[in-house]
């Protein structure tokens, strides 16, 4: 309109750039937070908390004034430490909402209140990313649960990264730095990485490594056993040493696909 009333065709397109330019940061600035449908349609919805309003009076003959309980900050340091795992892949999955929820309604018991709460930590942290401050979340959770609550903890976000398939590497270096933040001990850690993964020592022996050998340790270890015993290189041997060299390299090259399955490479 603008353009339109200056005049000239220049006028015209550079009011309608600014124009254009002005709604979509209005729009930015004031859209509503997307309510994510599809992965919280196993959360139950049956309570939202009024918001908090100063005390009032309660006079005869009228209905008790039932406040909401206060929300107890622990429960969004941990539903950040769930959103932290669950991003470190992709976008957050039903089926690690689902996890979230299972964590809070089945081991530590939360009641309505809580779970509603959770569920609002939940969408706040996925439309505001920059909400979640994860080192702050750790030194919390380390601070206020004894070790026992932690391991706990660290074996619920197991859970919840292979809810939505095999773990990647991403989400095994976020869960380390979860593990070492809530200061779980690392015979512990392999104990329940171990529980969840299975146990990968015979194949961490078969490449003649240990199971906390890095992951350019495992990948140098296979080139070279795999150029050691290659088929390629056991055709000119005896019948019987070529058939040894090529059950060795399919050893070594089972071991490291599993070793590779485990740690998401």
């Amino acid at each position: 309109m603008a353009g339109l009333l200056i005049g000239g065709p220049w006028a015209i397109v550079l009011a309608l750039i600014v124009g254009t330019g002005l709604g979509h940061y209005f729009d930015e600035q004031h859209a509503a937070p997307p309510d994510f449908p599809e992965i919280f349609s196993d959360f139950p919805v049956t309570f939202e908390p009024p918001p908090k309003q100063a005390p009032l009076s309660q006079g005869p003959g009228e209905f008790p004034i039932v406040q909401a309980p206060d929300e107890d900050p622990l429960d969004r340091d941990i539903t950040a430490l769930f959103v932290d795992v669950a991003r470190a892949d992709g976008d957050m999955r039903r089926e690690e909402v689902r996890e979230v929820r299972r964590y809070f309604e089945e081991v530590l018991h939360a009641d309505a209140h809580t779970v509603q709460a959770v569920r609002r930590h939940l969408k706040d942290f996925l439309s505001h990313p920059a909400s979640l401050d994860a080192p702050a979340a750790l030194a919390s959770c380390l601070d206020s649960l004894p070790s026992g609550e932690r391991l706990r903890l660290l074996d619920a976000l197991y859970e919840m990264a292979l809810a939505d398939g095999p773990l990647q590497r991403s989400e095994r270096e976020a869960l380390k730095r979860v593990a070492e933040g809530l200061d779980v001990p690392d015979a512990k850690v392999q104990a329940l990485a171990e529980q969840h993964l299975g146990d990968a020592t015979a194949h961490y022996q078969t490449l003649g490594l240990p199971p906390d050998a890095t992951d350019a340790e495992v990948k140098s270890a296979y080139r070279k056993l795999a150029a050691r015993f290659h088929p390629d290189k056991a055709s000119h041997l005896a019948p019987r040493a070529a058939e040894q060299a090529a059950r060795r390299f399919q050893a070594v090259r089972d071991a490291y696909e599993e070793i590779r399955r485990l740690r998401g490479l």
